[in-house]
């Protein structure tokens, strides 16, 4: 596994050509965590990276929870590696309408950002989260992006593991007598991610074995589409746009998928969340000619002499 962790990080150009480079390992203490941080710890010297890990304790699972955390501490003490480490009780931050898994993941990537700019974050992700992803985006219907599934690289953010099945991690942690903890909630199917990992997935292997491989080459060959895309929509708003504004001729004449991008970029780049009902609506009113609508509070979509732009009025609120 530990030439399929590089060859991944060659063929996403992962690593900086600047070496050393600062590499932290988001290090929960599950197997999957656990395999990313050894296989880097004997990539190293090869690759010329600066190691460090670090861990949340979220709190969630009283003792269970304070375990993971001293065996994190341990496993980093014996391989000398430097680690970080962020103590929260998740369950005071989450709010009306939000899961603590979105609450848990958002302190995390907070955590990141908060240890600095200047290094790599690996996280452990896998070709199985992976495909996890894509099937609960196209469960809940996505667009095409989300079948993109989860990006190797993004930003300062590296998934080393994502050409590795949860497979490959249980032989490698085997053949190299690595512990690791389990959290309890990934064995019970009470979370729709747990439902498919334990009830839908093994079922879809039966019909093809090379499952997780198969979704990760649809989800590079999608990413390359979504992309080329995304290039045209930016291409056509910015001939749509001037001062602000945006001519409703030049919008009217482009295809419906690459109108709905250009949507989702003006309603984006002016703090409006881009949802589906947002975008549509955005797109209703450029094809009528004439309109305004209201996507969140303060904010007005609108058209005035054939011409699209998004004004802030604190007087005003309504929902579409």
């Amino acid at each position: 596994m530990k030439d399929k962790v590089k060859n991944t990080i060659l063929k996403f150009s992962m690593l900086p050509e600047e070496r050393p480079c600062n590499i932290t390992v988001a290090l929960s203490g599950g197997a999957d965590s656990v395999a990313l941080l050894y296989s880097l710890y004997l990539l190293k010297d090869e690759l010329k990276l600066s190691l460090s890990a670090c861990h949340v304790n979220h709190n969630l699972r009283g003792e269970e929870s304070d375990g993971d955390e001293l065996f994190v501490r341990r496993l980093c003490r014996m391989l000398d590696i430097p680690l970080y480490v962020k103590n929260v009780r998740v369950s005071d931050y989450v709010g009306k309408h939000e899961s603590t898994e979105l609450v848990a993941r958002r302190i995390r990537y907070d955590f990141f950002s908060e240890l600095g700019a200047d290094r790599l974050i690996a996280t452990a992700h896998t070709a199985s989260d992976n495909c996890e992803t894509v099937l609960i985006n196209l469960i809940r219907g996505t667009a095409l992006s989300g079948l993109c599934g989860i990006p190797p690289k993004r930003d300062n953010i590296i998934r080393p593991l994502i050409d590795c099945t949860r497979e490959d991690i249980e032989q490698f942690c085997k053949e190299n007598s690595l512990g690791y903890v389990t959290d309890s909630t990934n064995l019970s199917d009470d979370y729709t991610r747990n439902k498919l990992r334990l009830n839908i997935i093994p079922e879809l292997k039966k019909i093809n074995p090379s499952l997780m491989a198969s979704v990760s080459r649809m989800s590079q060959s999608i990413t390359l589409d979504d992309k080329f895309i995304d290039s045209i929509a930016l291409s056509e708003k910015k001939k749509a746009e001037k001062d602000g504004k945006y001519s409703v001729m030049a919008l009217c004449g482009l295809d419906e998928c690459v109108l709905r991008r250009v949507a989702a970029m003006i309603l984006d780049e002016n703090g409006i969340p881009a949802s589906a009902l947002s975008i549509t609506k955005t797109v209703q009113i450029i094809r009528d000619g004439k309109g305004k609508i209201n996507p969140c509070q303060y904010k007005f979509v609108q058209i005035r002499k054939k011409h699209l732009f998004v004004v802030t009025d604190e007087t005003k609120f309504r929902k579409i």
